[in-house]
C-alpha cells in the first residue's frame, strides 16, 4: 500500500509500475507536467536534482521505476518480452493514469529514456509539446548491441551467483569516464543506484534496447515535437558524434553536447543540464 500521495504503483501488461508525481514548490496544482524516464539499471532517484529545479520553476513532475529496477518489481511472467514500443506506450499510460490527462509539457530520458523519448514523440505528437533525449544510443540500436548486452547479462548472472557487484562497478566506470575527484560523490550515489536493479529487469530492458529501429520515423518527430538531443563529450554509450547526426536528421532539432561529461549529464552536470533544459523549456512556451 502507497502511503505517501505522492507515490501509487500502477499496473500494466504484467508490470507493477511504481511511480512518483510531485507538484511544484510554488504554483497550481495542476501546473504543466513533466515526465522523467530513467537510464538502464538506474532508477527514478538520477532525477533527483532536475526535480528540485523544475519544481522550483512552477512545474509538475512525473517520474517511475522501470520494470525490475529499485521499487518496480520485475514482470509478473518471466517468460514475456517487452519491445521498446511497448515500453514507451507503457510511460504514456501512466502519464494518463496518474495525471487524469494524456498530455505532458515534455519528455526527458536519458540512456534508453532517450530512446524511449525520441519514440514517444512520434507515437504521440499530439500529447507532448517537445523531448529532450539525453545519452540515446542512437534512433537504432547499434549493431555491437546484441553481443555487448549478452556479455552483460552473463556477468549479471555471475554476480547474482557469487554474490558480487563487477557488474555494478563495470557500468559507473562507463558512465562516469575517468577519476576526476569532483566526480566521487555523484560515482558512490549512482553506485547505491545500480544496486537496486534486479537480474530479471536488466534483461528485459536489454532486449528491448538492442532491438529498435526508429530511422523511418525521425521526420515524424522534429515535424509536430520540438526536440533537443543532448550528449556527453566523454559517453561512448551515447556518442556524440552519432547524436550530431540523429539531430541532424530530426527536422528543427537542437543539439547540445555538455563538456567533460558522461553518460548521466542530470546527475554529473546538473547545473549545466539545467541551463540547457530550463532555456528549452521555456522556448516551449
Amino acid at each position: 500500500m502507497d502511503t505517501n500521495p505522492a507515490e501509487a504503483h500502477v499496473e500494466l501488461e504484467g508490470i507493477n509500475y511504481y511511480t512518483l508525481l510531485e507538484e511544484p514548490s510554488h504554483g497550481a496544482p495542476n501546473a504543466p507536467c513533466i515526465l522523467l524516464i530513467h537510464a538502464l539499471m538506474s532508477n527514478l532517484h538520477m532525477w533527483d536534482a532536475t526535480v528540485q529545479q523544475l519544481h522550483a520553476t512552477g512545474h509538475r513532475t512525473l517520474r517511475y521505476d522501470h520494470v525490475g529496477h529499485h521499487n518496480t518489481p520485475p514482470a509478473h511472467d518471466p517468460t514475456v518480452t517487452y519491445h521498446l514500443d511497448d515500453l514507451t506506450r507503457h510511460a504514456h499510460q501512466l502519464v494518463k493514469s496518474r495525471t487524469g490527462q494524456a498530455h505532458a509539457k515534455a519528455v526527458i530520458g536519458c540512456s534508453i529514456g532517450g530512446s524511449m523519448a525520441f519514440r514517444y514523440a512520434s507515437l504521440f505528437p499530439d500529447d507532448v509539446d517537445g523531448i529532450i533525449s539525453i545519452a540515446s544510443p542512437g534512433i537504432k540500436s547499434p549493431a555491437s548491441a546484441q553481443e555487448l548486452w549478452t556479455q552483460r547479462i552473463e556477468q549479471f548472472e555471475k554476480d547474482v551467483k557469487t554474490g558480487d557487484d563487477v557488474l555494478c562497478h563495470q557500468t559507473i566506470a562507463r558512465w562516469f569516464p575517468g577519476s576526476r575527484p569532483e566526480d566521487d560523490g555523484v560515482r558512490a550515489e549512482a553506485l547505491q543506484h545500480v544496486k537496486t536493479c534486479d537480474l530479471r529487469g536488466y534483461s528485459v530492458l536489454a532486449d528491448a534496447i538492442r532491438g529498435y529501429d526508429y530511422t523511418s520515423h525521425m521526420s515524424e518527430i522534429g515535424d509536430r515535437v520540438k526536440t533537443l538531443v543532448v550528449a556527453g563529450e566523454e559517453d561512448q554509450a551515447g556518442r556524440a558524434d552519432v547524436l550530431r547526426d540523429v539531430a541532424g536528421g530530426i527536422p528543427g532539432a537542437e543539439f547540445v553536447v555538455l563538456g567533460r561529461t558522461g553518460h548521466l549529464p542530470p546527475m554529473q552536470r546538473a547545473g549545466e543540464f539545467w541551463g540547457v533544459m530550463g532555456g528549452f523549456l521555456r522556448s516551449l512556451g
